[in-house]
């Protein structure tokens, strides 16, 4: 059976779909809204950072919620989080506005991430696991194909203003979230009269079992946040940032279902590691596109690296997600849908706040020469552990 037709798998890639259309507009388009009204790369960055503390501090909480309230109410409190918010960046661009609202806006992202993420695994058997985290990343990735890569030149064309009330759009959800909600209640309910195949663990004790998966989603979420949220002042101008950022969600989304598809048939042990040495060649690449402005190599090199991240960036989103089950155990989903889902934007949120410290002291190009020293650091650290893994399995 297809995993589009298991019941209330529709509705979950639906209300996905939506809460990513919201957040793709506005990931870019926020801190370009306070670089507009005189606020400093430091000050745009933060407002990324904000938007990701705030969807992390929600999902650390989002199970202990879910037990007390139920599915219906918290996905409903998700998309109102999300939504409302989002005009009232409108009203100014001041940095005080736009931080509370992404703040707020943080709250609701981090609500959905994680009860989309964990709903996946009530949803879909094991077996069937990478194809349904493959179609999760197309719900995720299409709207960022969409929406991310067009937001600037949205803005260029009909003013930030506008672009910022588009963000209402997850609200839509709220008319099927009840009938989806009580399916997943039903679900949640069976599955915990199950006995688990592994012991539930902590938190802290899952953080040192997946943690080489965790380390690679950092390297590829910071180098993605970085180039979402400073398209416009890498770039040479909004066209080639638009074009940028397609390229980027354009690879981005059929590498998110080939990576899921292909963790099923192959497994991860080799896809992981090879996607992390892609990260850290695609921020060399836009390193080096910004130290031959004026050329024509400058347009290649940068669109060069927005290929090869985008690849990474969707290959490693659903690659990860598929090994942290995997080696999480079913006991334990709820637990790795909230470490891999917060890790997912602590990434994003370092990458923006990293580089545009680095840019404001030095330049966007040390920046991201930064980025890619990281991500072949990371690559060693994995093949490290990866070695001693198999080691210690045949003593």
């Amino acid at each position: 059976m297809s995993v589009f037709a298991a019941p209330g798998m529709r509705a979950l890639l639906a209300t996905v779909a939506l809460a990513f259309t919201g957040f793709s507009l506005l990931l870019p388009i926020s801190p370009s809204w306070v670089i507009a009204g005189g606020a400093s790369e430091v000050a745009a960055g933060s407002v990324t950072t904000t938007l990701m503390l705030f969807t992390i501090l929600a999902q650390l909480y989002v199970n202990r919620a879910l037990r007390s309230f139920g599915w219906t109410p918290i996905l409903m409190a998700g998309v109102l989080f999300l939504s409302v918010p989002a005009p009232l960046q409108a009203l100014s661009p001041s940095l005080a506005i736009v931080s509370v609202t992404s703040a707020l806006r943080g709250v609701g992202f981090g609500i959905i991430t994680v009860c989309g993420a964990t709903a996946l695994t009530l949803l879909v058997s094991p077996a069937h696991r990478g194809k349904a985290v493959g179609a999760y990343g197309l719900a995720a990735a299409l709207p960022q194909l969409a929406f991310a890569s067009s937001a600037p030149m949205l803005a260029d064309s009909f003013g930030f203003p506008i672009v910022l009330i588009l963000g209402t759009v997850p609200v839509l959800a709220l008319i099927w979230l009840i009938p989806l909600g009580q399916r997943l209640t039903k679900l949640a309910s069976v599955a915990e009269k199950e006995p688990p195949e592994v012991r539930s663990q902590s938190l802290g004790r899952m953080v040192i079992v997946i943690w080489p998966t965790l380390m690679a989603l950092v390297i590829v979420t910071s180098t993605g946040g970085a180039l979402l949220t400073f398209a416009n002042q890498i770039a040479p101008n909004s066209k080639l940032a638009t074009l940028a950022l397609l390229l980027l969600t354009g690879f981005a989304t059929p590498a998110r279902w080939a990576g899921g598809a292909l963790s099923d048939r192959f497994g991860t042990h080799h896809m992981i590691p090879a996607l992390v040495i892609v990260t850290a060649l695609a921020a060399l690449t836009l390193s080096g596109s910004l130290l031959i402005t004026g050329t024509a190599w400058n347009n290649v090199l940068l669109l060069a690296g927005a290929v090869l991240l985008g690849s990474a960036y969707g290959g490693l989103q659903s690659a990860t997600l598929v090994r942290a089950f995997h080696d999480g155990g079913a006991a334990n989903a709820a637990k790795v849908s909230v470490l891999w889902n917060v890790t997912f934007d602590l990434g994003t949120g370092i990458g923006a706040l990293i580089v545009g410290a680095i840019a404001q002291s030095a330049s966007f190009a040390l920046a991201l020469a930064c980025l890619a020293i990281l991500g072949l650091a990371g690559f060693a650290a994995i093949r490290v552990q990866d070695t001693t893994s198999r080691l210690d399995a045949r003593s």
